[in-house]
């Protein structure tokens, strides 16, 4: 009978234990390793598509230049949002802009978990760029319109042609970032004298952190602000937020950059990030397709069609490379902690907020945009299929042949 218990103790214990060691390996996947690249763009293809279901599709821009006419508001110069849809009003009561906010609280909290925060200071000239790559892309996103995630990734799986355009001009505004960018580290590399070593100092012995801790606190805070907005009566403004804490722990933690998709295929012949955009874009396209085809929300993400599409992604290519971070990339960073992309997202949403000013008119609105052009309905179904997939197989093949011509040389 004592045998018994003690086999039976034993028992326990070792389901105890295996219990512990499975949840921590767990913990550590998601929290502290990095994930695959590949694992990334598939769930931010996934959540998307749920998002869809749910309200609408992925892109951040159009909040941002509405806090932009927002802050214009407030200092006295009035002026209304750039895009129809996004009307100003205070972010915190806009359900797209808790979008952003989310993101935002999403990188903080994981890089939080990850003991990976840290406020990280520029020079005046890393500033300086960022503040000029916000100015581009604040242009860029009104005339393309609007981001390259909602212009470019989203707008080709809502089968609207001005992706496939914009997708020209993004690549190669990001080339010629890329090369300024180049230049730049090269002009100061030739000012080092690597003959002087400078003396090391002593590396203090590391504090035990805090930052998992204060992560656990900043999801708890993300809980209760969701529990409220729900109480308040604002479900879609608690939904778009939690959508948009998924998407920044997703950013964060698998480290995808759509910038870097862009900036290496021309720069280093490097394709191997946007290869994994395509595949995501493949598999989204599907799933627009399914739902589009039943006619829900059809005309969703179709933006207008143009000369603008190819001019605005060349100006916003260039920014996203100076800034470090598309609109996306610089909600994620703000959260890390970059504040090179503090910047940024400030210049960017005063410059796009300013467009009404400056054009007169709305985005989509005037002489200077093309009508949106819906491809099944332009081609049928089977048409927008066989363009959007043949699209998509072109700029692979396009890559393949970019990446052989490391090879040529030797």
């Amino acid at each position: 009978m004592e045998s018994k218990t003690v086999i039976g103790n034993t028992s326990r214990k070792g389901r105890k234990v295996y219990l512990e060691q499975s949840l921590k390996e767990v913990w550590v996947r998601l929290f502290q390793e990095p994930w695959p690249l590949g694992v990334g763009v598939l769930a931010l293809t996934i959540t998307n598509l749920f998002m869809f279901i749910y309200a609408r599709a992925l892109g951040v821009f159009p909040q941002m230049a509405m806090w932009g006419s927002w802050l214009y508001n407030l200092i006295g110069i009035k002026t209304e949002s750039p895009f129809i849809p996004y009307p100003v009003k205070p972010p915190y009561l806009d359900m797209h802009s808790l979008l952003d906010i989310g993101i935002i609280f999403g990188a903080l909290g994981a890089s939080l978990l990850a003991r990976e925060f840290k406020i990280r200071r520029e020079d005046g000239q890393g500033y300086l760029f960022g503040a000029l790559g916000g100015i581009l892309m604040g242009l860029g996103t009104v005339l393309m319109p609007p981001c390259n995630v909602g212009g470019f990734w989203v707008a080709t799986m809502a089968f609207s042609l001005s992706g496939p355009l914009a997708a020209i001009g993004l690549l190669l505004g990001a080339y010629v970032g890329g090369k300024i960018l180049q230049s730049h580290v090269h002009e100061a590399l030739l000012k080092v004298d690597f003959t002087q070593t400078p003396e090391g100092e002593a590396v203090p012995p590391r504090s035990v952190s805090l930052q998992p801790q204060s992560g656990i606190l900043v999801f708890i805070l993300i809980v209760i602000l969701a529990i409220v907005y729900h109480r308040l009566g604002m479900p879609k403004n608690a939904g778009l937020f939690l959508f948009g804490v998924l998407f920044g722990v997703i950013v964060q933690r698998s480290r995808l950059c759509f910038v870097a998709a862009f900036r290496e295929i021309l720069v280093s012949r490097d394709g191997k990030v946007m290869k994994w955009v395509l595949a995501s874009m493949a598999v989204g396209a599907l799933g627009f397709a399914l739902l589009k085809g039943q006619g829900y929300q059809p005309q969703h993400m179709v933006f207008p069609a143009g000369w603008h599409n190819i001019v605005g992604g060349f100006i916003f290519g260039i920014g996203m490379v100076l800034a470090g971070g598309c609109g996306l990339g610089i909600l994620v960073r703000s959260g890390e902690g970059y504040t090179r992309s503090w910047v940024a997202c400030l210049t960017a949403m005063l410059t796009s907020g300013a467009w009404v000013h400056l054009y007169g008119q709305k985005v989509g609105q005037g002489w200077l945009y093309g009508k949106p052009v819906y491809l099944p309905e332009a081609l049928g179904w089977g048409g927008a299929l066989i363009f959007v997939y043949g699209f998509l197989l072109l700029f692979y093949l396009f890559i393949l042949w970019v990446e052989a011509g490391k090879y040529e040389k030797a």
